[in-house]
């Protein structure tokens, strides 16, 4: 009796779970090896610190193209579309992607780098900003905005569309 309470409950747990829905319009979790875009527009760029730099743990960003990122879901691991360096004592640490979601609006990774344990940065794209940041050839209008946790310790970082010298 217990076994067949036990099965009747583990198929009514597994259809509850084959009925859930998710919303892939915009994605909130970067799961484990998971590589996705959804670009409807052009964010690439170099992203650095708005402001004083030696403030924020986010020395720069780099968003590649939307080709750049269709070969690294595709296997290719030549030419990453993103990469996040961190000011660190030595200078700047490389950070690149083990799983990232990107949107129009949004961009979140997961990384790792020597010393540094688990990093996960989760920031939002201001469009508007972006924009105008570009008509202006680069600017200190923020134009991302997040969070980056190294090693469990989350700080907040700023970040504009760099122009170029």
């Amino acid at each position: 009796m217990r076994s067949s309470w036990a099965v009747a409950a583990l198929v009514g747990l597994l259809s509850l779970a084959a009925c859930e829905r998710h919303d892939d319009a915009t994605p909130t979790s970067t799961p484990e090896a998971t590589f996705q875009h959804r670009l409807s527009g052009d964010i690439s760029g170099d992203y650095r610190p708005t402001g004083e730099a030696s403030i924020q743990p986010v020395a720069s960003l780099f968003i590649g193209q939307d080709e750049a990122f269709a070969a690294w879901e595709g296997g290719s691991r030549a030419s990453p579309p993103l990469i996040l360096s961190l000011s660190g004592p030595q200078g700047a640490i490389r950070v690149l992607p083990d799983a990232y979601v990107v949107t129009d609006d949004r961009v979140q990774m997961r990384g790792s780098a020597p010393g540094l344990g688990p990093v996960e940065l989760s920031a939002r794209i201001d469009q508007g900003a972006l924009a105008t940041a570009r008509r202006n050839l680069g600017d200190q209008t923020p134009v991302v905005t997040g969070t980056i946790s190294v090693n469990g310790r989350r700080t907040p970082f700023t970040l504009s569309w760099w122009g170029g010298d």
